[in-house]
C-alpha cells in the first residue's frame, strides 16, 4: 500500500513528487520558484506550488498515471487541464507540469509556441532528500520570466469561464 503525502511544500514534498514521477517513468525538470532556489538564484523562501517541466510528445502517459496516484493522496485539478499543462494536488500543494515537446517547444493553449533554449536543463542534477533532480537551466528560467506575457497567461481564466478576451 502506498503512503499518503502529509506535510508542507518543502524539500521532502518536492523529493517525493519527483521520486514518484521518476518511478512511474517520467523525467520532470524542476522549474519556477523551486528551480530558482535550488540554483541559488534567490534565497530560500516559502513556496506555494511546485512547477515542473515534462519532456514528452504528449500528456498521454501522465494522464494515465495521475488517477493511479490517488493512493498517494494526489488528485487532478481539472480546471488546470490545458494543451500545455496538467496539474494535481499533492499534500494540499498544487503541482503543475508544463509540456515541452520535441524541438524544445511548449504550445501554450495549443496555439502560442514558446521555444526553450538548448540545453533545457542545468548541467548537473541536484540531490534532494536522496532523489536526483534535474533542473531547468538558469538561462531558460530567465528567458521564460522575460517572455512570460507572450504566452498569454490570462487565457486560463477565459477558458475556465468560457469568456473571450477582446483585443
Amino acid at each position: 500500500m502506498n503512503k499518503v503525502d502529509h506535510g508542507t511544500n518543502d524539500h521532502g514534498l518536492l523529493a517525493r513528487v519527483l521520486g514518484r514521477l521518476q518511478d512511474a517513468g517520467f523525467s520532470p525538470l524542476v522549474f519556477g520558484g523551486w528551480a530558482q532556489e535550488l540554483l541559488q538564484l534567490v534565497p530560500p523562501r516559502p513556496h506555494v506550488d511546485v512547477d515542473l517541466l515534462l519532456l514528452a510528445d504528449s500528456f498521454t502517459a501522465l494522464d494515465q498515471f495521475v488517477p493511479s496516484a490517488e493512493s498517494y493522496g494526489w488528485s487532478q485539478i481539472k480546471a488546470k487541464r490545458f494543451a500545455h499543462k496538467r496539474a494535481f494536488i499533492a499534500q494540499s500543494v498544487m503541482v503543475e507540469l508544463t509540456l515541452v515537446e520535441p524541438g524544445l517547444v511548449t504550445r501554450f493553449w495549443g496555439d502560442v509556441p514558446f521555444y526553450w533554449l538548448d540545453p533545457l536543463s542545468h548541467s548537473e542534477a541536484i540531490e534532494i532528500d536522496g532523489v536526483s533532480a534535474s533542473i531547468v537551466s538558469p538561462a531558460n528560467l530567465l528567458r521564460y520570466q522575460k517572455l512570460h506575457r507572450t504566452t498569454e497567461p490570462w487565457r486560463w481564466r477565459e477558458q475556465a469561464t468560457g469568456q473571450i478576451r477582446k483585443t
